[in-house]
């Protein structure tokens, strides 16, 4: 499925909750930062994604905090690295941090505690060990 076709399927919920990985978070950001500049792709993503979690009934699962710092992360990098914005296997290549351990790379900036305290799962904390990166949320 190419990436206009995953989202499409996230967004209508007719993605299978079985199909919805880390992977397949990340895949459903750098898609969006594809089509949209970066703030507005945040909110496009962020709003899909828990959306889609409240329709299967994981609500419990999104943590906006967690997401927010990500595609901060993840915009920047495609912000510095534009040809990365064009091919997701390039892109997972070139970040292999965020792909296999996206809660570490995001801890570079959160203190467990912070990142892990409820609030923080129901709507953005600032950062409490570094500013995060707003380099792609600027595009």
């Amino acid at each position: 499925m190419d990436d206009q076709a995953f989202l499409q399927a996230l967004e209508s919920r007719a993605l299978p909750v079985s199909a919805f990985n880390h992977r397949a978070h990340l895949l459903a950001a750098w898609a969006y930062c594809r089509r949209y500049g970066g703030r507005e792709a945040a909110a496009r993503c962020a709003h899909s994604l828990s959306r889609y979690a409240m329709a299967k009934g994981v609500a419990d699962k999104y943590h906006h905090t967690l997401t927010m710092a990500l595609l901060a992360i993840l915009y920047t990098r495609v912000a510095e690295r534009p040809e990365l914005r064009d091919d997701w296997d390039a892109f997972c290549a070139a970040c292999p941090d965020i792909v296999d351990d996206a809660r570490s790379a995001v801890l570079a900036y959160y203190s467990a505690e912070r990142l892990d305290h409820d609030s923080a799962r129901r709507a953005f904390v600032e950062p409490d060990i570094q500013p995060l990166p707003t380099g792609g949320l600027l595009h």
